[in-house]
């Protein structure tokens, strides 16, 4: 089975050039980039980011701990909002770090 990931990845872009944007300094660490990746990707054109939709396969990838997003899956699975509140919780807080 074949997805196309075209319109997440634009979306995705998207959203991450208009972080970048407020301060490429800040936004790199927080979105796993260089700075000069996203000076770069601050100031790209939208017309020049919607060529992206002729990619179909996902650019976007889950990073993050392999405990973590166990963890998160299991609460999900389980039905237990409590373990997936504080699992989202402490994932923001391991960015902010």
């Amino acid at each position: 089975m074949k997805i196309d990931f075209s319109g997440i990845n634009l979306q995705y872009l998207i959203h991450v050039r208009d972080i970048a944007r407020e301060d490429p300094d800040v936004a790199a660490p927080l979105l796993g980039m260089s700075p000069k990746f996203a000076s770069l990707l601050a100031q790209a054109p939208s017309e020049y980011l919607t060529k992206i939709a002729q990619v179909k396969v996902p650019l976007v990838a889950a990073r993050g701990d392999a405990v973590w997003w166990s963890r998160l899956f299991k609460a999900l699975i389980e039905e237990n909002p409590e373990e997936v509140e504080a699992v989202l919780q402490a994932a923001g807080l391991a960015v902010l770090s």
